[in-house]
């Protein structure tokens, strides 16, 4: 299994506890329903420590590399990045975990 973890930093306008909960569900939503996902996550911090440093983040789990590459590029999750995680988004950090 690969898990595959984004964090993110929104920019300042957008990192408020309405703006993570709103992208940590409309993302769940949308890379769950990609073909190739497990299972996704949209997470927001727990604590004050994570806050500081991330505003969200997705683990999103599949088979193998092979469907985290269908899953880039599918156009669901273009548009999902475009539309809404790109444009509030200041930093995102990505990687791809074995289990």
């Amino acid at each position: 299994m690969i898990i595959r973890t984004v964090l993110v930093k929104l920019k300042d306008e957008w990192a408020n506890d309405a703006e993570r909960v709103a992208l940590a569900n409309v993302g769940q939503a949308a890379l769950a329903a990609i073909p190739g996902v497990k299972s996704a996550q949209g997470l927001i911090p727990a604590d004050d420590a994570a806050e500081a440093s991330w505003d969200l983040m997705y683990q999103v789990h599949f088979a193998n590399l092979d469907d985290v590459e269908t899953y880039r590029v599918h156009p669901d999750h273009i548009s999902f990045l475009d539309t809404h995680l790109n444009p509030k988004a200041e930093v995102k950090k990505v990687w791809n975990w074995s289990a």
